[in-house]
């Protein structure tokens, strides 16, 4: 027992000096991040989902967690690992609070935009979730030298719900968005002051806000929350104090995922995700494990798929056949966990088409802050030099990304030196962004074009466009479809909006939500309505499936999509119809037709 403890300390010792010598372990916990008890409780299998134990804090002192590990067996049991768990580790959701919303409206005037009375109650129901997914960080509980995964931040924010108990980068700006509708400006605010917060600390945005999420980010959307935010309430000092610091993190993402390729001799530079990882992520740990070592692969190919499928994380596409080396492997038994497909995984080599969407709007809005904030003889190299990237990335985007026989934009392999075959809609980021060839953007019959993919999908399913057509069994493949694919489409189709409505109401309808006088619960339901992360585009009551996790309700995007497209377009919406739905006024009954 002696040289097993000798050999644990060692090892810990060995880790530390890996990260002060430049293996990059941006997170530097014993227990959350990378080393023997991790390894040991997640292979265990003790939890079905690994996020469970990496969320849980200590009940007793970090050394004395450390010494109590290093007297286990090697080979602990189930129950004795759970004792151990349950003796030094505390519930999940201990550190967050649920708080109040300042000045909250029940009965927002957006409401009044729109015409039906079942999406204006429906709408009312999906506004009121808002205090329910509102928290704070309180660490009062925790003993002097007790540990957390935990990021504290300083002001509230909106969790997402289901097992995610913290935000996150990407979902934050859809779920501002609908903040901004629901007139709760100050918790917008404190969303983006807290985000802010983390570039001051750490340079950078991290996916979330757990420390094992520290070695990667998101798509880089703070920017656009900060325009959107300034846009609804003038806010101009706060304009002032986020311009440097999303220019720092504009800058981190310059000099951190920024890729040069050379065709027609011409060098042109765009972005790629770009994750260092040699290790299991902590909250996926045995699923990764699963993929990379139980193939026959070298260190180095472990290494680098290790960093893929991080890098899949950064993306917020986890997983899908757009990062796949072998796209067309099919999933086995429906399985969700297509792991032959995830070892095939090449993240790192793609040229994402949103990615530099979302860089080239930041390019073009912080010239705009920059304007706005400051004058030309203070400002005017950082507005230059802002435009001329912009201009240059257009260029790299129209040049290796653009394909003029469909008139749409595909992501750029680098492992190949040719643009993708597969078809997302993440193609459509760049008439979100204005990024796109001039001549398309004065030519009404290319634009069309470019949208026959999109008109194709409503006419063939009932649902919400899904994202890819490939059936993998992986969640950002056929047949899900996700709300922050679709604010592109929004904002140009109306259709698309109906369609969303109409999935996020029917499948809330169909696990159990009613509205009084207007709505009857269904005869067999039990629950109250559930609102779900992602959808399914063969039928709109459905939820979406696959991925490492059961699908999740709550749900802080779904949410915050929704009331801007009600918000936008709620005079044009009409009530979708429901399977077994009997109007409580009229006692006519509908089925859902083909299309809606």
């Amino acid at each position: 027992m002696q040289i097993q403890k000798i050999n644990y300390w060692f090892f810990i010792f060995i880790w530390s000096i890996n990260v002060s010598f430049g293996v990059q372990l941006s997170c530097d916990s014993p227990i959350y991040c990378y080393g023997p008890i991790l390894e040991k409780i997640q292979l265990s299998g003790l939890f079905n989902d690994s996020k469970t134990f990496v969320d849980m804090p200590t009940k007793k002192p970090l050394k004395e967690v450390l010494d109590a590990a290093s007297k286990l067996d090697q080979n602990a049991s189930k129950s004795v690992l759970q004792d151990f768990v349950n003796t030094y580790f505390d519930k999940e959701d201990k550190e967050l609070t649920q708080t109040e919303i300042p000045n909250f409206n029940p009965s927002p005037s957006f409401l009044q935009k729109i015409k039906q009375p079942i999406i204006r109650e429906f709408a009312k129901i999906v506004h009121n979730c808002w205090p329910n997914l509102t928290r704070k960080v309180d660490q009062s509980f925790l003993c002097s030298g007790c540990v957390s995964s935990r990021i504290p931040v300083k002001k509230s924010f909106v969790i997402p719900g289901g097992r995610f108990q913290e935000f996150y980068y990407w979902d934050s700006y859809f779920v501002i968005e609908g903040l901004l509708v629901s007139g709760l400006y100050e918790s917008a605010n404190d969303m983006i002051q807290n985000f802010l917060d983390w570039i001051k600390t750490y340079g950078f945005v991290p996916n979330g806000s757990r420390i094992y999420y520290l070695n990667r980010s998101q798509p880089p959307l703070l920017t656009q929350m900060v325009k959107i935010y300034y846009e609804a309430t003038n806010d101009t000092s706060l304009l002032r104090k986020a311009f440097p610091l999303l220019l720092k993190e504009y800058k981190f993402w310059r000099k951190n995922t920024t890729i040069r390729v050379h065709k027609n001799n011409k060098q042109y530079e765009l972005n790629h995700y770009n994750v260092y990882n040699i290790h299991p992520r902590p909250e996926s740990y045995l699923d990764d494990y699963t993929v990379v070592e139980k193939n026959s692969f070298n260190l180095t190919t472990k290494h680098g798929l290790y960093s893929d499928i991080a890098t899949c994380a950064e993306s917020g596409w986890d997983f899908s056949s757009r990062w796949a080396r072998n796209p067309y492997i099919p999933p086995v038994d429906n399985s969700s966990n297509n792991y032959k497909i995830l070892s095939t995984l090449n993240t790192r080599s793609v040229i994402p088409v949103e990615l530099n969407s979302i860089l080239y709007m930041n390019e073009i809005t912080l010239s705009e802050f920059a304007k706005q904030i400051g004058d030309y003889k203070t400002m005017g190299t950082t507005i230059e030099w802002l435009e001329s990237s912009a201009k240059k990335r257009l260029e790299g985007m129209i040049e290796l990304l653009w394909d003029h026989n469909t008139s749409m934009f595909r992501d750029y392999n680098l492992t190949s030196g040719a643009k993708s075959n597969i078809v997302s809609l993440a193609s459509y980021f760049p008439f979100w962004a204005q990024s796109l060839p001039e001549d398309v953007l004065t030519d009404s019959k290319k634009i069309l074009k470019s949208f026959s993919f999109v008109s194709a999908l409503l006419s063939r399913y009932e649902g919400l466009p899904p994202v890819t057509l490939i059936q993998t069994g992986l969640q950002w493949d056929f047949p899900n479809a996700w709300p922050p694919l679709n604010p592109e489409l929004l904002k140009i189709a109306l259709e698309t909006s109906q369609r969303y409505v109409s999935s996020v109401l029917c499948a809330w309808y169909s696990t159990g939500g009613s509205i009084p006088g207007l709505l009857v619960k269904l005869q067999n339901a039990t629950d109250i309505g559930h609102i779900f992360e992602k959808y399914n585009a063969l039928q709109v009551s459905n939820p979406g499936s696959g991925g490492e996790y059961e699908v999740q309700v709550g749900f802080g995007w779904t949410n915050g999509v929704l009331l801007w497209i009600l918000s936008n377009f709620g005079d044009k919406l009409e009530v979708p119809t429901f399977d077994n739905f009997r109007d409580s006024n009229s006692g006519s009954t509908f089925g859902i037709p083909s299309a809606i």
